[in-house]
């Protein structure tokens, strides 16, 4: 390979990996505020909670404005994903698909809901119904948060790995050929390392998507943690992109 080759492939390795530890934390949907879970949501999704049940006493007027306020507030909030959704490069294809048919269910139950709530003629029986807002369409709960663990998940696999794996190929041709010489004890450790976090990234992400979407409100309903074991995965995986990233720098550095 000559210097021009050889520099011209380190430069396609550093620019298509440079922006890989963001990714991990904010493309993927990661980062603070992206992922509305039952952590941050309990309290105002929780049948007990003041905002998931009318206040005692309320009367059926007082009821019917707050379920069309709630009703209003998940509408508007499934709106602007729908539109996130259409418009993503990250999440498949399949993945859209089933995101939307959830989104546009709850669209219309929730309409159908409202108008039902609307026609309410007691306090009682406007309550009850009032409460179905919150267990039968767990909108900020689960709904919100399955499109971003399948943005999370979808860009892993789909950008983040490809990224990686190519890089790690690029490397060991570099150090199978014109850079033999550099293939010290410390660069091996790194590549040794390198191909360990692949591995693991693509353990951790593959059919995470898939599991998170098939997740019901009423699975939620019972076990308020179910998304739990998917989180601590994307953040593994986040960490693991993290590692393999700064694996990638120590061999580039040790090349150049």
């Amino acid at each position: 390979m000559s210097p021009a080759s050889k520099e011209h492939t380190m430069n396609r390795i550093t620019t298509a990996t440079a922006g890989l530890a963001v990714a991990a934390v904010s493309l993927v949907g990661l980062s603070g505020t992206a992922l509305a879970d039952s952590s941050s949501t309990t309290a105002t999704t929780s049948t007990t909670s003041p905002s998931a049940a009318p206040a005692h006493g309320d009367n059926l007027a007082a009821i019917q404005a707050k379920a069309a306020a709630a009703i209003t507030r998940r509408l508007s909030a499934i709106s602007v994903a729908i539109n996130g959704i259409n418009n993503s490069s990250v999440i498949s294809a399949g993945d859209k698909t089933t995101l939307l048919a959830t989104l546009n269910g709850d669209v219309s139950g929730l309409t159908a809901l409202g108008t039902t709530i609307a026609a309410d003629t007691t306090a009682k029986q406007a309550a009850t119904d009032y409460r179905t807002i919150f267990t039968g369409y767990r909108v900020f709960a689960l709904a919100l948060p399955q499109v971003h663990f399948a943005a999370a998940a979808d860009s892993i696999t789909g950008v983040v790995l490809p990224k990686l794996t190519d890089a790690q190929t690029k490397l060991a041709a570099l150090l199978a050929g014109v850079d033999s010489g550099k293939n010290t004890p410390e660069v091996q450790a790194a590549m040794a390392d390198l191909a360990t976090q692949i591995t693991a990234i693509g353990a951790a992400t593959s059919g995470l998507s898939a599991t998170v979407l098939a997740y019901t409100p009423a699975q939620y309903d019972a076990n308020h943690a179910l998304l739990s074991p998917a989180r601590a995965s994307l953040a593994t995986s986040r960490n693991d992109v993290k590692t393999a990233r700064a694996d990638i720098t120590t061999v580039t550095k040790a090349l150049k």
